[in-house]
């Protein structure tokens, strides 16, 4: 009989107390805000240092962990029981305070990097350590100098740093979002998702790609995790691909993609989402609403890349069953919670609350469908691992929430602001071209939540001054800090599903790359084109927009793989290309034209595309070449 060791026991009661707690919070706090923040906060060390000390290669680096456990929770203890004397003296902390203070940073330093690696923490220390240090330099980046001990309070026990606005997106809007999504892993839903997707695949050529991009686009609705996506969807979704005729290296890079668009499709779409609700203090179902046409004609783009490779590949239908008496069975699984948090957000009901609601429905319709019914320890273990995925959220935001208050504090936020004016000299577009740059290079470096925060932060009051609208400034830096996730040189998701397809990693990631390509065009769109709003006061440039977009992308698409009906001569290439210019200038420039001579320039643009179709339709097929 095997021995339950006290660490995983440990584990496994701190994870469920972890759930029950925010599931009752999320109904009624009982807490104030700060002491609310505290258990959460105390929570998330439970879950993060017992995790990795279990886990340890070593006893002596287990203790070390432990240590740091007993250390921050003594720490958290001393907030919680200090909290209206920490408020009142911030910015002038007791020796006793201080020293907790520096626990509490350097406990949490250490947490994100067991969590997320060195480049995340890298990242915060270089800017706390200008909050010590900056009065050092010279020139524009100079800021008065502040003591070591009010920097320690401003950064942690002055109650802000480590707490406040992020530490609370953690408690009160992501956490239960992230149990909701471990509790529907357990009752086999990926499987409905695959039957599904199998109805494309009975009738397109690009059947077996298609498969995974609409398992993805479906489970990205509920997990809002690339790398979680391509490890729930590609042991299933990359067999079938190859039995189909695909690459190993095509076959990953269509996982890594349409899993990286999990963070693009609302209701749940990561702990950037959140964050951006917050930001622009507006309730999450704006966020939600926004972000439903981009996700859409995001994913018709993949779509529409996944079918021309088929077809230049000249890969044939195969021929799969689907079990609709699955589809059936398990549909209200996922349907039910999923309309659940549409209606509630819409209705503004806060995150959290929303989140129990659906995991309560889940529990209910999962436990109703016999051959989904988990066994009690499947469940335990979901609600720990959940919880313990949460706790990593949790640490990174606080990290993030140090480097705001950084930001704030010694002024560097508006300086870095400054700066990208004057080197976008004032253009929109060229502040535009500088804010995917920085996002793109701090996905690359960070998880995405903590790359849009930063952008958030420091970019943002660069673009609405420039007349952006702050939804979709926030946009815009939120597609590109998920979009990195698949572009080379570090793309996580390209990463996670090589090492399940065992391919080449670097062909990988271009395969990714040039599928996600439409990700790169919608943002600008965004920017440039009410649509993205809903302002549809310009009605008919609204109606010829939407229009302009899907033709844009397919022939966007078209011109990236060299085929559409059939594989591109090199003939086709021109047609496509006009389409594709024109499609994208009337979208960002047709209001200033009369709408009479803008529907008229998106009807001769329609039929330009439609007629390249049909002489394609009438060409006898030829052997196709691999892309």
């Amino acid at each position: 009989m095997n021995r339950i060791s006290l660490p995983k026991v440990i584990l496994t009661v701190g994870g469920l107390a972890m759930v029950v707690y925010h599931a009752v919070a999320s109904q009624y706090l009982y807490f104030s805000q700060w002491e609310h923040q505290t258990i959460h906060f105390a929570f998330l060390f439970l879950m993060v240092f017992m995790s990795y000390a279990i886990r340890a290669k070593s006893r002596l680096a287990a203790a070390g962990l432990y240590l740091c456990l007993i250390a921050a929770l003594l720490c958290c203890v001393y907030v919680y029981g200090n909290i209206e004397e920490l408020e009142m003296s911030q910015g002038f902390p007791s020796q006793t305070a201080l020293l907790v203070g520096l626990c509490l940073i350097l406990t949490t330093a250490l947490g994100a990097w067991l969590c997320w690696g060195l480049p995340l923490l890298l990242v915060a220390v270089v800017f706390v350590a200008y909050f010590f240090l900056g009065h050092l330099l010279s020139g524009p980046l100079y800021h008065p100098a502040f003591g070591f001990e009010y920097v320690v309070s401003m950064l942690s026990v002055g109650l802000s740093g480590l707490y406040g606005l992020f530490m609370s997106i953690s408690a009160d809007q992501v956490f239960m979002f992230v149990v909701f999504g471990a509790l529907l892993g357990i009752f086999k839903v990926e499987g409905l998702l695959m039957e599904m997707g199998k109805i494309l695949g009975r009738r397109l050529r690009g059947g077996a790609g298609l498969t995974g991009v609409f398992s993805n686009s479906l489970i990205g609705m509920v997990s809002g995790a690339p790398v979680a996506n391509v490890a729930i969807t590609g042991p299933f979704v990359l067999p079938y691909m190859r039995r189909s005729g695909y690459s190993v290296d095509e076959a990953g890079g269509i996982l890594a993609c349409s899993a990286t668009g999990s963070q693009l499709m609302p209701p749940v779409m990561g702990a950037a989402a959140f964050m951006m609700a917050t930001f622009i203090s507006q309730p999450y179902a704006v966020v939600m609403l926004a972000a439903m046409l981009p996700a859409v004609l995001f994913y018709f783009a993949v779509a529409l890349g996944v079918q021309f490779l088929s077809v230049r590949k000249d890969l044939q239908l195969v021929r799969i069953d689907v079990d609709w008496s699955l589809i059936r069975r398990r549909l209200p699984v996922f349907a039910l919670p999923i309309g659940l948090i549409f209606g509630m957000l819409l209705m503004r009901y806060s995150p959290s609350n929303t989140a129990f609601w659906a995991s309560v429905i889940t529990l209910a319709t999962g436990f109703a469908v016999k051959d989904a019914r988990p066994h009690w320890r499947e469940l335990v273990r979901a609600l720990v691992n959940g919880a313990v995925t949460g706790a990593k959220i949790g640490i990174s935001l606080a990290l993030i929430g140090m480097v705001a208050q950084t930001l704030i504090s010694t002024g560097l936020g508006s300086k870095l602001a400054s700066l990208i004016h004057i080197l976008a000299g004032g253009q929109l577009f060229a502040a535009l071209l500088l804010t995917m740059a920085v996002a793109l290079i701090l996905g690359c470096a960070v998880p995405p939540a903590a790359a849009y925060a930063l952008c958030a932060i420091i970019i943002i009051p660069t673009l609405t001054p420039m007349g952006v609208d702050l939804l979709r400034a926030h946009m815009f830096c939120f597609y590109f800090s998920i979009i990195a996730a698949v572009t080379p040189p570090v793309g996580l998701a390209s990463l996670a599903a090589t090492g399940i397809s065992g391919g080449n990693y670097a062909v990988t990631s271009v395969h990714g790359f040039r599928l996600s390509l439409s990700g790169f065009i919608l943002p600008f769109l965004i920017i440039y084109n009410p649509l993205f709003s809903f302002d549809f006061s310009n009605a008919v440039w609204s109606i010829c927009s939407l229009i302009c977009i899907l033709t844009g992308l397919t022939s966007l698409d078209a011109l990236l793989y060299g085929a559409m009906a059939r594989p591109f001569t090199p003939r086709d290439y021109i047609p496509a290309a006009v389409v594709m210019l024109l499609s994208f200038w009337l979208t960002i420039q047709g209001a200033r034209l009369p709408p009479p001579l803008c529907a008229l320039l998106t009807l001769g643009i329609v039929a330009l595309l439609a007629v390249q179709w049909f002489c394609q339709t009438r060409r006898p097929p030829v052997q196709s070449r691999t892309a």
